[in-house]
């Protein structure tokens, strides 16, 4: 194809590059993309720029906002209006919504000939979920904590409805990862109409081609910030439960985050001998490669890469049942567990019963490394040029 019918990408992004699930998601798509596109990225915040920029195709033209704030700023958009017009650029995709940037499509809505399509990659009900969790911390008498945490909820569900009211007004598609959370962007962002909507899940970022079951140990796997909304305080609990009467298993944290203190506490509370902290590390290939279950407590996710990534090895998840993307990722029963949010007794339960029945775990790992195919490259690919076609 001649360079100046090519197509001509550009991802708006928040932070890039950095060590998280949207920017993994956003170095793959640009990988592939480059290939037969121009692709560019803009980011206004960069993570780890000389180790994870290296990762990125030396074709991917990056460029980096000349203020690193979230504030508005003229000089920035200038910016990125130079890169629209001097990248030819006839796709924008926008990889947030709930950084407040959106003042960067407001800028070059009113001269386009390109098109913008927004890519939610939370849980519109986070903000909800997390205030009904942290009230339950609140005793009923503090009436001063519990109206300030209301007053502010009611202050973030506000500002969340005015940008994705916004968004969905000027762009020409609005990507969710999984079709239950369609109905959430709907509620939370006051928006009647649905006719931009579309579904594309993430893809597996990870080359899982060598997987092989014959590597399996009696090894559970906790990936991701060690951070409450992760539910790394509610996986503690349930494995001094778990620990309690199973001596054989051991749970392997990878990550690292503010509770990192509260994580090492709680191993010396429980007195628990069988926790293994790793730490933040940049490739958890091997971990996957070895463990056999994989914990997810979260209170909240969207789309969680480390799902599909970790089934993609043969690592059946046990999850809390607390976001509507898990119904599109694993098959209660068969792939994977789901766990009533937020039961850790029944949780604690189900991960005995699956540590204990070795020929249930196989068969499951198994499912789990056969299903995860439908998050490989090629398939989300097909979604995206699909979209293209009809943009």
């Amino acid at each position: 194809m001649p360079e100046e019918n090519m197509r001509s990408i550009l991802f708006l992004i928040s932070r890039y590059p950095g060590y998280g699930g949207i920017e993994r998601v956003t170095t793959l798509l640009a990988n592939q993309w480059v290939k037969k596109c121009k692709v560019s990225i803009c980011s206004i915040i960069q993570q780890a720029e000389d180790e994870l920029i290296a990762k990125l195709n030396s074709d991917v033209k990056f460029y980096k906002m000349p203020y690193g704030g979230l504030k508005k700023s003229q000089e920035n958009v200038d910016f990125l209006k130079s890169i629209v017009t001097n990248e030819n650029v006839d796709i924008v995709i926008y990889q947030d919504s709930y950084f407040p940037c959106q003042y960067l499509l407001s800028s070059i809505k009113d001269c386009r000939s390109w098109k913008i399509i927004e890519v939610e990659h939370s849980s519109p009900s986070g903000f909800e979920i997390q205030y009904k969790e942290y009230v339950k911390s609140i005793p009923c008498w503090d009436i001063y904590h519990r109206f300030k945490s209301w007053f502010y909820n009611q202050k973030s569900l506000s500002n969340e409805k005015r940008n994705r009211r916004f968004i969905y007004g000027i762009c020409d598609k609005y990507v969710m990862l999984a079709e239950g959370l369609i109905s959430q962007c709907q509620k939370y962002g006051h928006i009647d109409d649905n006719s931009k909507f579309e579904i594309i899940g993430n893809p597996i970022s990870m080359d899982n081609s060598s997987a092989t079951l014959s590597l399996k140990k009696k090894e559970c796997l906790f990936v991701g910030r060690l951070d409450s909304m992760k539910g790394i305080d509610k996986l503690m609990r349930i494995w001094a439960i778990v620990e309690s009467r199973v001596k054989d298993w051991t749970l392997v944290i990878v990550g690292d985050g503010i509770m990192m203190p509260a994580v090492k506490n709680a191993i010396a509370h429980y007195r628990l001998e069988h926790v293994c902290l790793e730490g933040f590390q940049a490739d958890v290939k091997r971990y996957y490669q070895t463990a056999s279950i994989f914990c997810m407590c979260s209170i909240y996710e969207g789309f969680p890469m480390v799902l599909p990534e970790a089934m993609g090895f043969g690592v059946v998840p046990i999850v809390f049942n607390s976001f509507a993307a898990l119904d599109d990722i694993l098959v209660d029963g068969e792939d994977g567990v789901k766990v009533t949010a937020f039961d850790e007794e029944a949780y604690s339960e189900n991960l005995i019963a699956m540590m204990s029945d070795d020929v249930r775990l196989k068969m499951m790992q198994s499912k789990a490394l056969e299903n995860s195919r439908k998050f490989c490259v090629s398939s989300i690919l097909e979604k995206w040029d699909e979209l293209f076609k009809n943009l």
